[in-house]
């Protein structure tokens, strides 16, 4: 990455990045955006399994269907808590699959676009819709607090990993997968995730906007996100490469696509949420 290319990326970091953090302060903010990026990131998913398919309905309606379902877990998760839903939030994504391939079905002709409708369709309700959702049980068990965390935790890792990777990588992560990946650049994002966690915890706990976080607890969440960040980096890096694309979209400058930008993102939020409930913080 050259010089533009990361002012470019620094530049859209800080105008964007307030905005998104902000829009965690409340709930509603927190669901419209949420549902903004899984509709984004899933189209831009479905695009790399179908980008030779010109049918541009079936993409936007498949789209429609995986970003409504993150919506309406949303509003389903606030009924279950209050006792006035008869069933489990989770079958929301169910249905959404059903959706999905019913429209499939009636849609498209040719079985190998089917089956290609149908992979990326499913992979998106379930890796982007439904993991990415996991916010909302953050918000809603935690608070906002614990919610701006999670998110900001991965943007301290990311900065770590690739300022540590740029400055001292040397011995490479995956070099089939991603070789401009390093060990040290992993090093790097756990102390910079584990240092931001310490101060963020200091600040929440002044102002009473989070529980308190031991020293050891501080170390796991640090580890578990630089291993599962990474995991979710890699696995859409697997993905590009297999359809030989260098970014999944455009839409962010000096950041790529949607998908891009939150991969590891999709795969720490719901073990964030996982770790708050053993942990019992």
């Amino acid at each position: 990455m050259n010089k533009k290319e990361l002012w470019t990326r620094v530049l859209s970091g800080v105008i964007i990045g307030p905005i998104v953090v902000f829009s965690y302060l409340t709930y509603p903010t927190l669901l419209g955006l949420v549902t903004t990026i899984v509709m984004l990131a899933s189209f831009e998913l479905i695009e790399l399994f179908t980008s030779d398919v010109k049918n541009d309905f079936i993409k936007l309606l498949l789209t429609f269907i995986v970003g409504t379902s993150s919506l309406i877990y949303g509003f389903s998760l606030e009924a279950e808590y209050r006792g006035i839903l008869p069933f489990e939030s989770e079958g929301i994504f169910f249905l959404a699959f059903v959706a999905s391939v019913f429209s499939i079905m009636l849609l498209v002709k040719e079985i190998t676009h089917t089956k290609r409708f149908i992979e990326s369709s499913a992979l998106s309700i379930i890796y982007v819709s439904f993991f990415l959702s996991n916010f909302y049980l953050i918000h809603l068990n935690y608070g906002a607090g614990m919610a701006i965390l999670a998110l900001t935790t991965v943007w301290a890792y990311d900065a770590g990993a690739y300022f540590f990777g740029l400055s001292f990588g040397k011995h490479k992560l995956s070099p089939h997968f991603s070789p401009k990946k390093s060990w040290e650049g992993l090093l790097g994002g756990i102390f910079f995730a584990f240092a931001y966690i310490l101060i963020f915890d200091s600040i929440g706990i002044f102002f009473g906007s989070i529980q308190k976080i031991t020293l050891l607890q501080t170390l796991i969440f640090a580890l578990m996100v630089g291993f599962f960040d990474t995991i979710g980096d890699l696995t859409e890096s697997i993905i590009k490469r297999y359809y030989n694309v260098k970014d999944s979209g455009e839409i962010l400058p000096g950041h790529g696509g949607m998908l891009d930008r939150i991969d590891g993102l999709l795969i720490v939020t719901p073990m964030w949420y996982f770790l708050l409930r053993i942990l019992w913080i």
